[in-house]
């Protein structure tokens, strides 16, 4: 990896503020306005579990991980559609989903108006009347401007704490 190069104070700022309205938009539900103004139409979201193994174990040979998701734009309008659905049987009663972000870092990107963010994420989830679920995880995004300077997420790579997600579905954004 390369040396990362800091961003300005106001640079971080609005990456910071753009990620809690994004949080924001997911917890509120509003997907549609999420992915119409935060989206990138060259988007790859995913997220992976890890192998969780002894160091010494070299007895494995395969990846030390797996996507449990690995989304383009095109994936992601589908879920958004599916979630405006009266058909979504899976979110109803609502599910209330808190968004935790912290332990930001930012960094210029590979290319100018790119920016490389890091941060560390909790969420917790409500779903019917006893089931909480919460999900820790890192994650990797790379956000640019677009041809209006607005900042949109070109690339987010989740990496889930848990060995296999005990919850129910991961029928939310991360």
């Amino acid at each position: 990896m390369d040396a990362l190069k800091s961003v300005t104070h106001d640079i971080y700022h609005e990456i910071e503020q753009t990620i809690y309205r994004e949080a924001r938009l997911i917890c509120e539900e509003n997907l549609r306005e999420w992915i119409d103004t935060l989206i990138d139409k060259d988007i790859l979201y995913q997220a992976v579990n890890r192998q969780l193994r002894f160091r010494k174990d070299n007895r494995y040979t395969g990846k030390d991980s797996t996507y449990s998701l690995n989304e383009n734009y095109y994936y992601l309008e589908m879920r958004v559609r599916q979630s405006e659905s009266p058909m979504q049987w899976t979110a109803d009663p609502r599910e209330i989903v808190r968004h935790f972000i912290n332990n930001m870092e930012v960094y210029e990107g590979e290319k100018p108006g790119e920016y490389r963010v890091f941060t560390n994420c909790l969420v917790v989830r409500n779903r019917r009347i006893y089931e909480e679920m919460t999900y820790s995880y890192s994650r990797k995004d790379i956000w640019r401007r677009d041809g209006n300077g607005q900042l949109r997420l070109l690339h987010r790579l989740c990496d889930i704490d848990e060995r296999f997600v005990t919850g129910k579905n991961l029928n939310f954004m991360l």
